[in-house]
């Protein structure tokens, strides 16, 4: 146990070590923005170190000298990053200059940091500009691909400039046109079940919805397509139960011997004293089952809504089967086991589910079938 305390204490030790750089490894492969902070840290817990603080000294300058470098190329450049490499700069020497503002030893070292409050907030204007004009550019191209770059064109110049010019209503703009926005037709059946194809229509939209929360592709009901005055889908999911069919009653009967060794039957005399007799006894038992089944097929058509182009199609198929058993005997009930009692108590068979709820069960599998493949077809978008 010692020897593993000690090495404990040592690992513990070590790491502490390793994990108080001074910035000097930073340094040396001229990284010297890195080396600053790393060289601050250190001074906050250890103000005396020299080779943090010398770190520190010959960092500064050289940061600042590659910060204005890289300012300068970009300005030349002319690119259409130019504002970002500035705005990152810029943001980058203010955090240097206040890491150095909250050590008091690097301040005693640097007492003026140079800071570019007013250089920051201009490139910020520009880039924010920049990222806007782009933004409009993309959109106006009047594809789905250029109004997702636009979209994220418009966040980046909000993000720069919160509120910038009406930029807020530029990305909904740009959302609304980066996005597939697809109509699911819900499906029709007879008046009897249409209530709970509803039911089934509903949860569907509803997992897709949620699915498609924070990504370019929205699911409407026709309704809300409608109420939107939406005239420009671009696909429609069409459902349809092809195929079911709602409490088919199947109905058995099983008869089977039972038998029980040395049960008590009665008892006898003898010298006086009285003692149990036993005997085999015998039932004939008599079980009553019966099934209804409900079963069914959804066809799920995706189709393009400019050029009725099929896209996908899939059958799903689901099946429920609901059960109930009663049984009658003959004979003597000490040969049925507890569970055979209970059955001939209850003497008839339950009351089965509406058709309703039948039809609900037997959707439960293909609604299992149908949220995993939308999800995988959508997940491109």
């Amino acid at each position: 146990m010692k020897f593993s305390y000690k090495t404990l204490i040592i690992s513990i030790i070590a790491f502490l070590v390793l994990s108080c750089s001074s910035g000097n490894k930073a340094y040396k492969r001229g990284d010297y923005f890195n080396a600053c902070m790393e060289a601050i840290e250190r001074l906050r817990s250890s103000p005396g170190n020299e080779k943090s603080q010398y770190v520190l000294l010959n960092s500064y300058p050289l940061a600042q000298k590659d910060a204005q470098r890289e300012i300068t190329n970009a300005k030349l450049a002319n690119g259409t990053d130019q504002y970002d490499v500035l705005v990152y700069q810029y943001e980058r020497m203010n955090q240097l200059a206040n890491a150095i503002y909250h050590c008091p030893k690097a301040n005693q070292l640097i007492p003026q940091p140079t800071e570019y409050i007013a250089e920051l907030s201009s490139a910020k204007q520009m880039a924010a500009d920049q990222a806007y004009e782009m933004g409009i550019k993309a959109v106006e191209a009047n594809t789905i691909d250029q109004a997702r770059m636009g979209f994220q064109y418009f966040i980046k110049s909000n993000e720069y400039v919160p509120g910038y010019k009406d930029v807020l209503n530029k990305i909904e703009q740009a959302r609304y046109y980066a996005t597939i926005r697809v109509v699911v037709q819900p499906p029709y059946t007879s008046n009897k079940y249409q209530y709970t194809a509803d039911f089934f229509y509903n949860n569907l939209l509803a997992e897709m919805v949620r699915t498609a929360k924070n990504r370019f592709v929205r699911f409407y009901s026709p309704e809300e397509a409608s109420k939107e005055n939406m005239r420009d889908p671009h696909q429609f999911i069409i459902l349809n139960f092809e195929d079911f069919s709602v409490g088919n009653i199947r109905e058995t009967n099983n008869t089977i011997e039972l038998s029980r060794d040395s049960v008590i039957v009665g008892t006898v005399e003898v010298q006086g004293k009285k003692y149990n007799t036993y005997n085999t006894v015998k039932a004939k038992l008599t079980t009553m089952r019966q099934e209804i089944s409900s079963g069914g097929v959804l066809s799920l058509r995706i189709v393009e809504a400019q050029n009725s182009r099929e896209l996908q199609l899939r059958n799903f198929s689901g099946k429920y089967v609901w059960a109930t058993e009663w049984s009658t005997f003959q004979g003597d009930d000490r040969a049925l086991t507890m569970e055979q009692k209970k059955k001939c108590d209850q003497k008839q068979p339950q009351i089965p589910p509406s058709q309703q709820d039948l039809f609900v069960e037997f959707t439960k599998p293909i609604y299992d079938q149908s949220i995993p493949f939308l999800r995988n077809f959508y997940s491109k978008y």
